[in-house]
């Protein structure tokens, strides 16, 4: 289990609870058929935290999830920094893939 971030970017995390192999090869799959990158993956005890290059991959992952595991999900964003030459905010997304308990 890594503890650590690597160097590569990421604009969105899309936690995976709890830990689901059906679940990840649907994140995978999705995530390249919207044209981003699994940058890294970590292991928790609650699940699966996955780092995604692209944050509207991420968003558009939510909604199909919803629809084919009729699971819970929510999206937050986080105030990563600012864009000095633009005067704009940046923000990194979060997405919770939680499925139901049985």
């Amino acid at each position: 289990m890594k503890k650590y971030i690597t160097g590569q970017a990421y604009n969105a995390i899309v936690q995976i609870r709890p830990k689901n192999d059906e679940v990840l090869s649907f994140v995978d799959a999705e995530i390249k058929k919207e044209g981003g990158i699994i940058t890294d993956m970590f292991e928790r005890k609650e699940g699966l935290d996955v780092l995604v290059s692209s944050s509207s991959a991420a968003f558009l992952l939510s909604k199909k999830f919803k629809k084919k595991f009729k699971g819970e999900t929510k999206v937050t964003s986080s105030l990563i920094g600012e864009d000095k030459h633009a005067g704009k905010r940046i923000y990194r997304i979060t997405v919770l893939l939680r499925l139901k308990k049985e």
